[in-house]
C-alpha cells in the first residue's frame, strides 16, 4: 500500500494504535500484561474517529462498519501479542516507512 491513501489512512489509524499502547515502553509488554485493557483502549480510540476515518478504514479492511472497530483492534492486539508487529513498526508508520502494520490491519 502506498501513496496518498496510505498517508491519509495512516494519519487516521495512528491515534488508535498509540491509544492501544498508551503509557508503555514496549507495546508487547503492555499488551501481554493486559490484552483486554489494550483492546478496550483501542476501541475507545476508534470511537473518537470521524465518520470519514471510519468509512476509509472500513473500506480498506473490507469489513462492515459495525464490525470495523472490533476487527481492527483485535487484529492489532493479536499482532502485538504474537510479535508480528512491534512498537518500531508503529514508529515506522509514523515516518511513512515500510511496515507490516498495513498487512495486519488488512487481515493478511
Amino acid at each position: 500500500m502506498g501513496g496518498e491513501f496510505a498517508v491519509r489512512l495512516g494519519s487516521l489509524i495512528l491515534p488508535a494504535m498509540v491509544g492501544a499502547l498508551a503509557g508503555c515502553q514496549t507495546g508487547q509488554d503492555v499488551v501481554k500484561q493486559d490484552p483486554k485493557a489494550a483492546f478496550d483502549r483501542c476501541i475507545a480510540q476508534v470511537a473518537t474517529w470521524s465518520i470519514t476515518a471510519k468509512h476509509e478504514a472500513t473500506a480498506f479492511m473490507g469489513v462492515s462498519e459495525g464490525r470495523m472497530p472490533t476487527v481492527f483492534c483485535r487484529r492489532l492486539v493479536d499482532a502485538m501479542l504474537s510479535g508480528r508487529i512491534t512498537l518500531s513498526d508503529i514508529n515506522n508508520l509514523k515516518l511513512n516507512q515500510s511496515t507490516d502494520v498495513w498487512k495486519v490491519i488488512k487481515g493478511k
